[in-house]
């Protein structure tokens, strides 16, 4: 029994390490996150982050079920949630890097819980991620509470990795006061949501 529950602690700690690589790295959400907090600051875009974290929890909840890799099955749809992603991706990263400097911020209109929600319920990188986690780990518990736990540490992740990334592109904002460097800052994580968005797709 002991070497059991060890083995449990064992599978599902490794199970965490991997869900933090695959969900907290640089991807389209999370630079979102960090380029939104950096444009807007952190009061303004918390809708924006409850509107991702919504859609990841949508977009979790579509590849547990299976439905996924239904849905996978036809390529053609596919191929539209990969290109609204894009659309949209490029769309918000326009926005941010036409933002008004820190000075001018009160005349933007910061992007909200619709927009995240958008952002995070066609991002291709979180269905791969979700996939991977949940169809190539066995924690060695019952199937009811084995999709409990790697959702729960999934969505665990998620929310405290992405709060980081705006953390952090609010905290960049404060020590870019000056209007031009502020401007500079905001053209820079628009061009990282770019490529990273590229990157991703030419895999």
């Amino acid at each position: 029994m002991p070497e059991t529950l060890f083995s449990v602690y064992q599978a599902t700690f490794t199970f965490a390490v991997a869900a933090i690589a695959l969900l907290a790295s640089p991807g389209p959400a999370t630079l979102a996150l960090a380029a939104n907090g950096a444009a807007y600051g952190m009061r303004r875009s918390v809708r924006f982050f409850a509107g991702i974290t919504v859609g990841l929890i949508i977009a979790m909840a579509l590849v547990s079920s299976g439905l996924f890799v239904f849905l996978h099955s036809f390529p053609l749809l596919g191929v539209g949630l990969a290109g609204v992603s894009i659309l949209y991706i490029l769309y918000l990263a326009f926005a941010i890097a036409t933002a008004p400097p820190i000075n001018d911020e009160q005349a933007a209109i910061s992007p909200g819980l619709g927009a995240g929600f958008v952002l995070g319920v066609a991002n291709i990188k979180a269905y791969a991620a979700f996939a991977a986690l949940l169809g190539s780990f066995t924690l060695g518990v019952t199937p009811t509470w084995e999709i409990f736990t790697k959702a729960s540490i999934c969505l665990l992740v998620c929310v405290v990795f992405d709060f980081f990334w705006l953390l952090a592109g609010s905290t960049l904002r404060k020590l870019f006061i000056h209007p031009t460097w502020s401007r500079v800052l905001n053209i820079s994580f628009a061009a990282l949501m770019i490529v990273t968005v590229a990157w991703s797709f030419m895999q």
